[in-house]
Parts: structure tokens; C-alpha cells; sequence
């Protein structure tokens, strides 16, 4: 086992020095995070960050001195998830928290933006609105594991021999149409 400059020793997993790709993630990652504080998509993301690998803009958050990016440097929106899921697995869960407060003020200012449209009765809006309240509910927790319950021709549910009776019913219509 070797050891580090300061002394200490250090696992054959980490290196002496960290490498320009993780030097490159790490800045990506921060990056991100920035960036979905201020609220951009993550399609918006991917081409900030492409934009600033290839030179023809600055960076949000400053980069590691011997920084570089290839030519041709691009990052997929998906990319940018995924670094932002890394980035946040990493945060205290404060930071998860502040996060989530923030999502839940943007729904809260579309929902209202919505009002007058959901008021006139317009079904879009009212759509939206409810996978807005969908969006929500997921985020803190409030969406529980949901049962569905078949019901009979009187409204009361079915039982399970009912139900194999019909699943019995409906192999023996699909042999008679063959």
C-alpha cells in the first residue's frame, strides 16, 4: 500500500492523482447542479455543457486548473441525469431537501399559472393540472402503492372464482373464432 502526499495511506482504488476524466466528471457534475437550481431542463443542460466543452461559452462554476475537453466534446441529456443523480446520491440530504422544495414551488407556480384555464373548465389544463398534482405527490412521498379492484355487473368486486370462470370463458370465445 502506498501512501498519500499528507502521509496517510491510500487504497489501490483511489490515486495519487485523480485523472482529467474524473476531474472532467466532478466538474460536470457541479455544473449540473447549478444549472437545475436555476431551472433548466436537462436538454438546456446538455447544451451548456456542450457549449462550454467546446469553448464558445463560459462555465456557471469554475473549472479545474488543466481542465481540457476534446474537439468534438458533447454530452447527452441522459448523461446529465445520470450526473446529476451521482451529484445528489453525494449531497447531504439537506441538499436533496432544498431541492425539493424548490421542485415543489415551480409546481406550485404552474399550478397557478393554470387557475384561470382550469376555471373555465378547459380539459388540457385540467389535465396538466393533475399530473402536476401527480408530479407532487410522487416527490414527497404522498403517493401510496394504489389496489384496483375489479368489480361484477352489480358493482360488488369480483371474487376469485368469478375470475377464473371468465378468464375460462374468454380462452373458450378465442378457440371458437380460430
Amino acid at each position: 500500500m502506498k501512501r498519500h502526499a499528507d502521509g496517510t495511506w491510500r487504497n489501490s482504488r483511489k490515486p495519487l492523482v485523480s485523472s482529467e476524466a474524473v476531474l472532467r466528471a466532478r466538474w460536470v457534475e457541479a455544473e449540473t447542479i447549478h444549472l437545475k437550481r436555476m431551472g433548466l431542463s436537462f436538454e438546456a443542460i446538455a447544451e451548456q455543457l456542450t457549449r462550454v466543452g467546446r469553448k464558445q461559452t463560459s462555465s456557471m462554476t469554475p473549472m479545474p486548473e488543466g481542465l481540457t475537453f476534446p474537439p468534438d466534446y458533447t454530452i447527452t441529456r441522459q448523461s446529465c441525469h445520470k450526473a446529476f443523480r451521482k451529484a445528489i446520491a453525494r449531497e447531504p440530504s439537506l441538499e436533496a431537501e432544498e431541492f425539493r422544495k424548490l421542485d415543489n414551488a415551480r409546481c406550485e407556480e404552474m399550478l397557478m399559472s393554470l387557475q384561470p384555464a382550469i376555471r373555465k373548465g378547459k380539459e388540457r389544463a385540467i389535465e396538466v393540472g393533475i399530473k402536476l398534482f401527480d408530479h407532487s405527490a410522487r416527490i414527497n412521498g404522498y403517493a401510496a402503492p394504489q389496489r384496483h379492484e375489479l368489480t361484477g355487473k352489480n358493482g360488488k368486486p369480483l371474487t376469485l372464482v368469478q375470475l377464473i370462470e371468465a378468464a375460462g370463458s374468454l380462452e373458450e370465445n378465442d378457440e371458437e373464432k380460430e
